[in-house]
């Protein structure tokens, strides 16, 4: 995990380091700290799903410990997408000053920040729906629910993805190492790039854009793990039809 990290976090945060007063600040860095490890991590378990097959061995334990450690990495990533990153982010635009009070009138967009959002716009629907951050007041509550969802099921989709890791190592156990190597780093990266894929397309906030579609922001968050799921079925069905022959 550790070098994808590096790469796809700490690198993004030092384009912006030393935080300097028109752009950035420390809060903000932190803030993109929280939220990239967030949105990163259910990706990277994959790789937590294949060591931990390497350390354990192919036993009956090996799930129960890929069950447990991908719960508590999925618990830290929607600890640090769902309420550490909105907290940090309220705070950065509490010090723009009095420019950010509309975007900052419901509190931060924690859930209790969104669900806020939600209740205010369902009881006074504006004339016409928008996704100006100045006016969450006028945000579309399908979109409001997708936000709410979303952080949960990217963390339900670390963890699958540690099974997956878990199967994949299991599936290519007999492999030549390099072959070994390349097989597992094509279903990570590619059963990776799938979901986001998916969950990029699924997303409301698009159509509404583009003709004022108003998808379903439950479904939209919670449809794209329909893949992973699938696919962690399929890899536990090649282990064991290879394992019982």
């Amino acid at each position: 995990m550790f070098p994808w990290y590096l790469l796809l976090v700490v690198g993004k945060l030092l384009l912006v380091w030393p935080p300097f007063e028109e752009h950035a600040s420390f809060v903000r860095c932190l803030w993109m700290l929280a939220h990239d490890t967030a949105l990163v991590l259910p990706f990277l378990l994959f790789a937590v799903g294949v060591a931990l097959a390497r350390s354990l061995g192919y036993s009956r334990r090996l799930l129960r410990a890929g069950a447990t450690v991908g719960i508590c990495a999925a618990a830290a990533s929607y600890v640090l997408g769902a309420w550490l990153a909105p907290e940090l982010d309220d705070r950065y635009l509490a010090t723009l000053g009095a420019e950010t009070e509309d975007m900052r009138q419901f509190g931060p967009q924690t859930p209790v920040g969104i669900l806020r959002n939600i209740q205010f716009v369902e009881a006074s629907p504006p004339e016409e729906y928008s996704l100006r951050a100045s006016a969450p007041h006028r945000f579309p509550p399908n979109v409001l629910r997708w936000e709410l969802h979303v952080s949960v099921a990217l963390a339900v989709f670390g963890l699958i993805n540690v099974i997956i890791g878990v199967r994949s190592a299991e599936l290519t156990a007999d492999m030549s190492r390099g072959g070994r190597r390349n097989t597992r780093v094509a279903i990570g990266v590619l059963g990776g790039m799938a979901f986001l894929a998916c969950h990029t397309l699924a997303g409301p906030a698009e159509p509404f854009l583009r003709d004022g579609t108003m998808r379903s922001g439950v479904v939209a968050a919670w449809l794209p793990l329909v893949l992973p799921a699938a696919e962690a079925l399929l890899l536990g069905f090649l282990v064991r039809s290879r394992r019982w022959g």
